[in-house]
């Protein structure tokens, strides 16, 4: 039998866009509630490779500045948060990694030398001797220069847990099944049988933005999309995160490291997946495993297996091909929300709190029960991949 529910602010998608903006608008005293159509952080935010940018590699060659000033500010609220003393308490949440590496043939620094100097001056950048490169830069077979780069690494899927488990009776799994728009406004969603309205709706579901988007008269140009294909090592690896830079600040590889039950696991996005969104899922490997071998030939290659994962990565148009920031499209009493990237959580949530207190003021957490049941954690892509031996 057809049922209805109602709140005060009701989120789309259970990324990291989502789940930060209704901790925010809980915290503020607002009656929210998320809907998540498959698993918390399924798709982009699992699917991210954990990193904290600050910028740095943006900024190198000077053609993505305004981008690296902006990240610059990001990370001290997500080191906060994670110290238990910022904006939300994610103090349970993991930090594989306190910084990362960049490493170059010495021609590429001759290129970019001021713009690095410049970054270690402010400490954002140390060249390290040999002796003190990780073991596998080391033992790998790299010539050339090394930079640690103050940037963390986090592990995601921790970071979800964080945000998600002490609010996890207001996160419902649910599909979007149509919208119901009257003179501009939102007056409530479809989702099987039930109908919910709310004061507010924010729209923070990646690819299901575009949907949204459509619906509330943004036009087909709102969004774009940037497809990769991540690729996935397995194997006797050492512990590596950072940038493999070639001829041109773009990295070659950015690798972030990941264990499992079977073995250390390589996660490789930047040159060699952005290269394999055009390619099957064989020779995109092959690329990698190339690419792997040319940039470390002393490490166990014969040793690994290999996996690739294609997402098709959804964001706000943007006239140059990467957005500058967080974006918030607002059409009357709904929004269409991007981070952009992980690290621009907090800042989005900055953006919906704001939009949120235009149109409503805080009205109390008390609600019965949601005639849905609760959403539930997604997986790494690592997780139930197919892996090949080459």
């Amino acid at each position: 039998m057809p049922s209805s529910f109602s709140c005060q602010v009701l989120i789309a998608g259970g990324g990291i866009a989502g789940l930060w903006s209704l901790r925010r608008l809980l915290a503020a005293g607002y009656n929210a509630f998320l809907l998540e159509q498959n698993h918390i952080g399924s798709g982009q935010t699992l699917g991210s490779q954990g990193i904290l940018h600050g910028g740095v590699k943006y900024g190198l060659d000077g053609s993505n500045r305004a981008i690296a000033d902006q990240l610059r500010s990001q990370p001290p609220r997500w080191l906060d948060s994670l110290a238990g003393r910022g904006e939300l308490n994610l103090s349970s949440a993991t930090i594989t990694s306190p910084c990362q590496h960049l490493w170059a043939a010495d021609s590429w620094l001759a290129r970019v030398g001021a713009t690095v100097g410049a970054r270690a001056m402010q400490g954002e950048v140390t060249k390290l001797n040999p002796a003190d490169w990780p073991a596998a830069l080391r033992d790998g077979g790299h010539h050339g220069s090394v930079y640690q780069l103050e940037e963390s690494v986090l592990d995601v899927r921790s970071v979800c847990h964080a945000l998600a488990d002490p609010v996890k009776d207001r996160i419902l799994h649910g599909a979007i099944d149509d919208l119901s728009i009257k003179d501009g406004r939102v007056t409530s969603i479809q989702c099987g049988d039930l109908s919910i309205s709310a004061d507010v709706f924010l729209f923070t579901a990646a690819t299901g933005n575009e949907l949204a988007s459509a619906a509330l008269g943004f036009g087909p140009k709102a969004t774009q999309r940037r497809p990769l294909r991540m690729i996935m090592a397995r194997g006797p690896l050492p512990s590596l995160w950072g940038h493999c830079v070639a001829v041109s600040p773009k990295p070659v590889a950015t690798i972030t490291s990941h264990n499992s039950d079977s073995g250390r696991i390589w996660y490789l996005g930047g040159g060699v997946a952005e290269d394999g969104a055009s390619l099957s899922n064989a020779d995109a490997i092959a690329n990698a495993a190339r690419t792997a071998a040319r940039i470390l030939p002393n490490l166990p290659w014969h040793a690994v297996q290999w996996a690739s994962w294609l997402v098709d990565r959804a964001e706000p148009a943007a006239d140059s091909r990467l957005p500058d920031g967080p974006v918030l499209r607002p059409a009357t009493n709904a929004a269409v929300c991007w981070p952009s990237k992980l690290v621009y959580a907090p800042a989005l949530a900055d953006l919906t709190e704001a939009f949120v207190r235009s149109l409503t003021s805080p009205s109390g957490l008390s609600s019965p029960p949601p005639p849905l049941p609760l959403a539930t954690m997604g997986s790494y892509p690592w997780e139930s991949a197919s892996w090949l031996s080459l």
